[in-house]
């Protein structure tokens, strides 16, 4: 059997899989006694991998010293919602048109909305798309209520596309108009959010 060198960085990525994908929901204690056991290693790397993971603030530490999976107030969300906006703003002024079609799975808007905004981002300088890269996995969870509560969801990402085939001067306003109905809805949204989670979490 080959050792791992490095157990903190698996362990940080399989939490982090765990958390983007729902498997961890929002509010979920993290106790290192069952990281450590369900992962096979000591406390220190799940606790060099929770360290890691609030930073980018996927984890918090709560006051009592207990990590739960990250879950925003209702004005962080509004914030995070705007955050992403002025950084989609900025790629959109360097964007340009692609003759390779962007393929969308319209059964999967999580799927759907990170393959638009990779695209969006791909001519943004490397640090704006890190920003962006790490806003969209903070909204992951407020992607899966927008599935469910927001009608016609998927078709506002299918016009964006559509807009992008002209330019990204084209799409701003699609953009605008996509990010300016979610701020407006934050309060539902997290409402949303906190429902999905509650049979996992009890919270």
């Amino acid at each position: 059997m080959v050792l791992d060198p490095r157990p903190g960085e698996r362990v940080y990525q399989e939490i982090k899989q765990a958390i983007l994908s729902g498997e961890l929901v929002v509010l979920q204690r993290l106790d290192i006694d069952k990281l450590s056991s369900q992962f096979g290693v000591s406390a220190t790397p799940v606790r060099y991998a929770l360290a890691i993971l609030a930073a980018e603030r996927l984890v918090r530490l709560s006051t009592s010293r207990i990590y739960q999976v990250a879950f925003w107030s209702e004005r962080e969300l509004r914030d995070l919602y705007k955050w992403r906006q002025q950084l989609t703003k900025w790629a959109l002024q360097s964007y340009l048109p692609s003759s390779a079609p962007i393929v969308l799975n319209d059964n999967d808007y999580v799927g759907a909305y990170l393959t638009l905004m990779g695209h969006i981002d791909r001519d943004a300088n490397t640090e704006a798309r890190r920003a962006g890269r790490s806003a969209d996995e903070r909204l992951v969870n407020a992607l899966r209520a927008e599935a469910e509560i927001l009608p016609g969801a998927s078709d506002e990402i299918r016009k964006i596309v559509a807009a992008l085939g002209r330019g990204g001067a084209s799409a701003g306003g699609a953009m605008r108009r996509y990010f300016e109905r979610r701020i407006s809805q934050c309060a539902l949204i997290r409402s949303a959010a906190h429902a999905k989670a509650m049979p996992n979490n009890g919270a």
